[in-house]
This record gives structure tokens, C-alpha cells and sequence, in this order.
């Protein structure tokens, strides 16, 4: 499966909030950071399972629409508008996937 469909299949399970196949888009040891953080707030399935758990769980208007997409040999560089949220209204984000082995191994998030 090439990087752009992978990505996008996560965004699709992510908008259903449907967290087994949310997940399954994912390698084990995943790190996840927040720009310009050198070291990841999540650096495991099992870290990712329990934050996206809640997130789903509390947020039933969640939403994440794509304005602009670049792909980028194994990475996925997506300009995100996120609702519903739990928390949150509305958030704008940039997000880079990358990927391995047909897995999202590194995410990294820019906020405004």
C-alpha cells in the first residue's frame, strides 16, 4: 500500500472513531511528537490506544478534513482543520506521517 492511501485509510478510521483500526495503521513502537519537541508524547501502541481511546470516546462530533496534501516519497505531510474534538472547537494542524513497512512509524504535529 503506498504512504498516501495508508494515511489516508487512518484519517478515515480516526473521522469514524473507530480505534482497533485506527491503531492498526500503526508500528508497535510509534513515536509521536509536538514541533519543535525533541522527545515524543507517545512512544507506543499502548500509549497511543489509551490517549485516542479517550479522544474518541469524549469527542462524538470529532472531524478531520484535509485542505492540503503533500506526498513526499515515505512521508505524508497533511494541513489538517480538526472539530469537535473533545476539548477543543477547532484547531488547525499540520501533521507529518512517516512511513515504514507499510505502518505509520513517526507523526509529528505543528500547531499554530
Amino acid at each position: 500500500m503506498n504512504p498516501e492511501k495508508i494515511v489516508q485509510e487512518q484519517l478515515e478510521a480516526y473521522n469514524n472513531r473507530n480505534l482497533s483500526d485506527f491503531l492498526s495503521f500503526y508500528v508497535e513502537d510509534v513515536k509521536i511528537y509536538n514541533f519543535p519537541d525533541s522527545e515524543p508524547f507517545i512512544n507506543d501502541s499502548s500509549k497511543l490506544k489509551e490517549v485516542y481511546q479517550d479522544v474518541f470516546e469524549n469527542s462524538p462530533k470529532l472531524k478531520a478534513t484535509i485542505t492540503n496534501r503533500i506526498v513526499f516519497d515515505n512521508k505524508v505531510i497533511d494541513r489538517e482543520q480538526v472539530t469537535g474534538r473533545k476539548g477543543i472547537d477547532f484547531i488547525e494542524v499540520v501533521v507529518i506521517y512517516e512511513i515504514e513497512n507499510n505502518l505509520i512509524s513517526k507523526v509529528h504535529f505543528i500547531r499554530k
